[in-house]
């Protein structure tokens, strides 16, 4: 299980945009199903055959995700996959627009 966190400085319903970009992302590119509900999302599926379930929550400057991804992923460099997913779509100097432009690309 990779516990993850990231400090953002957005106000939460712009944090949860650009994490819906993100999940859009997956979900075009990797299948990945997201569920929003709020602030807070599950997300599943398989990547490349790995299991992937994670629960994410917005809230208070803080992302917050449970990622269980497996032994091999994280060893394959799953954790900094995500780590670096989240610091792109959290950073300000992307704009909302660009981020969602990815995900439909």
């Amino acid at each position: 299980m990779m516990n993850l966190e990231r400090r953002y400085s957005f106000q939460d319903d712009q944090a949860v945009a650009r994490l819906v970009a993100l999940t859009d992302y997956w979900h075009r590119n990797y299948g990945l199903t997201a569920t929003w509900t709020g602030s807070a999302c599950h997300v599943h599926g398989k990547v490349k055959g790995v299991k992937f379930d994670a629960r994410v929550t917005v809230t208070g400057g803080l992302v917050r995700a449970d990622v269980d991804a497996g032994f091999l992923a994280e060893k394959l460099g799953g954790r900094k996959y995500v780590e670096g997913k989240l610091e792109d779509y959290l950073n300000p100097a992307r704009s909302l627009e660009e981020l969602r432009a990815r995900a439909s690309g």
